[in-house]
């Protein structure tokens, strides 16, 4: 405070807003500038209220216009109860807004749906088929959750919505238009695989009940499914496929972020936008801890929405690719969430162990929890645990999973010609997990298997064919967990 001038905003220390909430009330501050978080949840009436600007920004929205509520809201604050007969309110804004907030001011704002209206419709869905409006992200909720189970229940779940009141008050849609919609937007979700139908009964198909779960753009959704069917996904696609998801679609970067996102990512993805490169430049950052201080103002509300889509994006994975690739996508996850590097995040599965630590346990030449569980207390204590801590993180270790492979009577040499079967045990030591196992010789998938370990086995095919030399390699990953896939290789000699 200086000279009864004041400030508010949600930076500041719960103690400090108490204070400031206070003196203005007292009068010790008379002029108090604000954030327009304080006009909501907080009695602080004043005699005048100044609207200095009708845009705001948004992280993911770019420089969007206050809604018409919040502008109510806040010029409601004018008109001190037991001190003022009246209020005084002003809104500074462009001349083209305003008849706009003129017309607000008087009549006040009236409420629509946008439940299903096309121009909304076509925004959101990237100028895609208008059909895929909230009303389809709606009704494909309402059947993974079990409410709508035919064509009939569908237009029984519309007429409870307030989209339908409104129509029918206003009469601006027809009965009959409204059947169509429906029609036309669950033609729309089996299209593209969110709704199965079977005569007049329809269900929600894997992809239709995770884009329900974790609050998918059904577009987003898609594309996650588009891309688990590729062979081998690199850290790079998984990266590119969230900063290009719609949820992003609105972000933008100003003139003073085009050199930070530059320095971030090079001449990489310079095919892509502005405000994709800003998201990308974001979440390659972030996975380090080294958010240049120009993205830093938007990179929290960024990172947050990233991590939701990861976690979709490896549950899409996981359900329609395989283990790697899920397992990818979590490590992934946990590295935007702990700002760690590859050869850390594996050590962020064990209970107790953060970020700080992680990097403390890394820079020392840990690399996996089962390295942590084989430690000695001493040693960890070297690594920069204390006593307490070292102990209770070597125990959260041995939870995790400790993989051994037995290859058995695996050869070391096979004739040119012969042909001979093996099996390949693999089990851990440790607490069980589900895991993706899969044998390949000289780079070509010879077995794959899903399973909790355990212990299992596989067989294997050892061949004497044109090859010199076969190299089988066992890679195991856990889709759940954030722990680099388990790799162990063995060459096989072929003689004449």
């Amino acid at each position: 405070m200086l000279d009864g001038v004041g400030f508010h905003h949600a930076g500041l220390s719960r103690n400090d807003k108490d204070l400031v909430e206070d003196w203005f009330r007292d009068g010790k501050i008379t002029v108090l500038f604000s954030t327009s978080t304080l006009a909501w949840g907080v009695n602080l009436p004043a005699r005048c209220v100044v609207i200095r600007d009708t845009t705001h920004h948004d992280p993911l929205e770019g420089d969007v216009e206050m809604s018409p509520l919040d502008v109510l809201q806040m010029l409601g604050r004018a008109g001190r109860p037991g001190y003022d007969e009246r209020g005084y309110a002003w809104v500074i804004c462009d001349r083209s807004s305003r008849n706009r907030y003129r017309e607000l001011l008087d009549d006040g704002k009236t409420i629509e749906s946008r439940l299903a209206d096309p121009a909304e419709s076509a925004e959101r869905s990237g100028g895609d088929d208008p059909v895929a409006s909230d009303l389809a992200v709606h009704l494909n909720a309402e059947i993974a959750l079990g409410t709508v189970r035919d064509v009939e229940d569908a237009m029984d779940w519309l007429e409870t919505t307030f989209y339908y009141v409104r129509a029918q008050r206003t009469g601006s849609v027809a009965e009959a238009d409204l059947r169509e919609r429906i029609s036309d937007t669950l033609s729309w979700l089996i299209d593209r695989e969110f709704v199965e139908k079977d005569g007049l009964d329809i269900e929600p198909t894997a992809l239709g009940r995770l884009a329900s779960e974790f609050y998918l753009r059904l577009g987003t959704a898609r594309g996650f499914a588009d891309l688990a069917e590729r062979e081998e996904l690199s850290t790079f696609d998984v990266l590119r496929a969230v900063a290009t998801a719609r949820e992003f679609d609105s972000v933008s970067a100003r003139s003073d972020e085009q050199d930070a996102i530059d320095a971030v990512l090079g001449e990489e993805a310079a095919d892509l936008g502005a405000g994709t490169r800003k998201v990308l430049a974001i979440l390659k950052a972030g996975m380090s801890g080294t958010t240049p201080t120009e993205l830093r103002s938007d990179a929290w509300i960024i990172r947050q929405n990233a991590a939701r889509l990861l976690a979709a994006l490896r549950a899409i994975v996981d359900r329609f690719g395989d283990a790697a690739d899920a397992n990818l996508a979590c490590r992934l996850e946990a590295r935007l969430e702990d700002g760690v590097s590859e050869d850390a995040v594996g050590l962020t599965a064990i209970d107790g162990v953060g970020a700080s630590r992680a990097r403390s346990l890394s820079a020392a030449g840990y690399r996996s929890p089962a390295d942590i569980a084989e430690a000695s207390v001493e040693n960890l204590v070297a690594a920069g645990l204390t006593s307490g801590v070292a102990g209770r993180v070597r125990e959260s270790a041995r939870d995790l999973p400790a993989v051994a492979v037995d290859w058995g009577d695996f050869p070391e040499s096979i004739a040119r010609g012969e042909r001979e079967m093996h099996e390949i045990t693999v089990e851990t030591a440790a607490g069980d997990a589900r895991a993706g196992l899969v044998v390949t010789v000289n780079g070509v998938e010879m077995t794959a298997k899903d399973t909790y370990l355990g212990q299992t086995t596989l067989p294997v095919g050892v061949f004497g064919g044109n090859a010199d030399e076969l190299t089988f390699t066992v890679s195991i990953a856990f889709p759940d967990l954030p722990l680099p896939p388990v790799v162990r290789s063995r060459t096989v000699r072929v003689v004449s």
